[in-house]
This record gives C-alpha cells, structure tokens and sequence, in this order.
C-alpha cells in the first residue's frame, strides 16, 4: 500500500504543480514563447479548454482552472486520508477547507523548489537562459522586497535565504493551524 500512496500522492502533487504553474503564470504573464510556458499550456489544454467552454473566466480569473486545481486538491485529500488513516470516512466536508491548506502548501513547495532551481542555474548559466528569464519572472515579485531591505553583500544575494527561511516557518506554522484545526473538527 505504501507504494501506490507514494503513486498516488507523487501524480496528484505533479497535477496541482503544473496548474499552480499554469494560474501563476497568467498572473505574471510570463513569456508565452518560452518552450517551458508552452509545455504547461499544452499539457493543460486538453482538459481546461473543453472546461473553458462550460466554466468562463470571471474578468482576469480563470475560474475554469481555479475549479479544476481546487477539485484535484480535494481528490489528493481523500486519497492521502483514505490510504494513511483508518477508520476515516470516504468525504467529509472538513475536506474542503484541507484542499485549501493543500493548495497553499503545494504552492510554497513550488515556490521552494523554483527559487532552487534560479539559485542553482544563477552560477552555471549567469542569466543566458530561457530557463533564468522565466524562473526569474516568476519568483522576483517574492525576492524584490526582501532584496530592498537586505541588498546584496557584494556578490553574494542572502534575499533568497531569507525568503526559505520565511516560506519554511509559514509552512510550519500552516501545520500547526492545520493539526489544531483536525482537533477542533
């Protein structure tokens, strides 16, 4: 059982990334040339165009992807409660504010592994990537504030540092609400 949940959770973790990929980068607007942008928008195009035509976007909002990562987040509850807890019951409405929890948190991991993936690809490429530009567009409007406070020491930039750090107390402390709000429920 432990490897179809390690399955399970890794394919519906890679689904919520890729639409979270997908809405950040509207907000954004990112480069819609870059060959990573289009690879999220055709492996997400099957399902959220049909869907488009039901669900249309409210202004800027693409509600159609909105409903879309928010029931992916409920199926990875079920699925996540289903397999590690007994005795847990197939749907039950606290669910629904727990996809919330995992959206925000499959969010900040993403966030994470993105700003370690601009920090690696900083020293081998030095901004002459495709790859920079678009790591770059997505996670400078997290690091410009804190760089304003704490400007880089010579070469070396600490504002990335300082923004795990935040992400990874903020992750902790959404555990802490979490398993207060389990007990509670």
């Amino acid at each position: 059982m432990t490897s179809i949940l390690f399955l399970g959770k890794t394919v519906l973790t890679f689904c919520l990334y890729v639409l979270i990929l997908r809405l950040w980068m509207q907000h954004v607007r990112v480069n819609f040339y870059n060959p990573f942008t289009q690879f999220i928008v055709k492996i997400t195009q099957p399902i959220i165009g049909p869907l488009r035509k039901v669900i249309p976007s409210i202004g800027r909002i693409d509600t159609a992807t909105w409903i879309l990562l928010y029931l992916f987040a409920v199926i990875k509850i079920i699925f996540v409660l289903y397999f590690n807890l007994t005795n847990t019951p197939i749907f039950s409405i606290e669910y629904l504010l727990y996809a919330v929890a995992a959206i925000v948190h499959d969010a900040g991991n993403l966030l994470f592994w993105l700003l370690l993936f601009r920090a690696i690809l900083s020293w081998v490429s030095r901004g002459q990537s495709g790859a920079d530009e678009l790591l770059a567009q997505l996670t400078e409007p997290f690091i410009a504030p804190i760089r304003r406070i704490v400007p880089p020491l010579g070469i070396i930039d600490i504002s990335f540092m300082i923004f795990v750090f935040i992400l990874m107390f903020l992750n902790m402390l959404a555990f802490d609400i979490v398993g207060y709000l389990w007990i509670l429920l």
